[in-house]
C-alpha cells in the first residue's frame, strides 16, 4: 500500500508538523486560565489543560493514521475529511463541550482577550499560500484560505491589543473582528466545495493535497474548531452586554 504524504518538500511538512500543535497548545492554555479564574485549583486547571491535550494528541493521530492511507487523498463531493473529521469534530464541541460544566465555568469565567487570542493559531494559513508555490493547490483555493486566515489572526493580535490597553472601542472591535473571522472559514469551507467540484469535472487537482499527510490536519480541525470558537466569543460577548463589566475584566492573555 502507498503511503498517502503531500508531495510537498520535506522541510515543508517538518515545518507544519512543527507549528501546528500551537493550536491545541494555546486552547488548553486558555482554558486553564479560565477555570483557574473560576476558582478551580491549580491541580484541577493542570488537569483539564493535560485532558485537552490528550484529547487532540490522540485526535490527530487517528486522523493521520487514516490520511496515511490515502483514504482522505481524493476529490470526492462532499469531501471525505470533512464528513468523516470535521464533522464528528463539530458536533462533539457543540453536543458534549459546550454542554459540559466544566466548560461552562471556562466560558462564564475566562478574559476575553484570551478566548481571542487562541486564533493566533490562524497564522498557519501561511501553509496555503506556501502549497500554492509548488502548484500543490489551485489559486482560487490557496488565496482564499491563506490570505484570509492570516488576515484574521493579524486582526485578532489588535483585538488582543485593544483590549489589553483597554481602549473604548475594544469591544466593538471585537464584534468586527468576531464576524470577519466566521466569514472567512465560510469563504474557505465554500471555496473548497466549489473547487472540488471544479477538478472533478475537469480533472484538476481539486484540494486533494489537504487530505495527505500531514496537511490533513488542517481540514480535519480548523474549521470546526474555527466556528466554534468565533460562537463562543459572541456567547462571551453577549455575558459581557447582560453583566455589564468593565474593559478591566476582558484583558489578559
Amino acid at each position: 500500500m502507498e503511503i498517502s504524504i503531500t508531495s510537498l518538500p520535506l522541510w515543508v511538512n517538518l515545518a507544519f508538523a512543527v507549528s501546528f500543535p500551537v493550536a491545541p497548545y494555546l486552547i488548553g492554555r486558555a482554558a486553564k486560565t479560565g477555570y483557574l479564574k473560576a476558582g478551580a485549583s491549580n491541580a484541577s486547571a493542570q488537569q483539564l489543560q493535560r485532558a485537552i491535550w490528550i484529547f487532540y494528541g490522540a485526535y490527530f493521530l487517528v486522523v493521520g493514521g487514516i490520511s496515511l492511507t490515502g483514504f482522505f487523498a481524493e476529490n470526492t463531493l462532499p469531501p471525505r475529511i470533512l464528513i468523516f473529521t470535521a464533522l464528528p469534530l463539530l458536533v462533539f464541541y457543540f453536543g458534549y463541550v459546550l454542554r459540559s460544566n466544566w466548560f461552562q465555568k471556562v466560558l462564564t469565567h475566562i478574559p476575553l482577550a484570551s478566548m481571542v487570542f487562541i486564533h493566533v493559531f490562524r497564522f498557519i494559513g501561511i501553509f496555503f499560500l506556501i502549497s500554492l508555490m509548488y502548484d500543490a493547490l489551485p489559486a482560487t483555493f490557496a488565496i482564499a484560505g491563506g490570505v484570509g486566515d492570516i488576515l484574521a489572526a493579524s486582526l485578532g493580535l489588535w483585538v488582543v491589543y485593544a483590549l489589553n490597553k483597554q481602549k473604548t472601542y475594544a469591544i466593538r472591535l471585537t464584534y468586527i473582528w468576531n464576524v470577519i473571522g466566521v466569514l472567512d472559514i465560510l469563504n474557505v469551507l465554500a471555496t473548497a466545495v466549489i473547487t472540488t467540484r471544479l477538478a472533478l469535472a475537469t480533472g484538476g487537482i481539486g484540494v486533494a493535497e489537504f487530505g495527505t499527510f500531514p496537511f490533513c490536519w488542517i481540514p480535519a480541525f480548523a474549521p470546526a474548531t474555527i466556528i466554534f470558537l468565533h460562537v463562543m466569543v459572541f456567547k462571551k460577548l453577549a455575558m459581557i452586554r447582560s453583566l455589564n463589566q468593565p474593559i478591566s475584566q476582558l484583558a489578559q492573555v
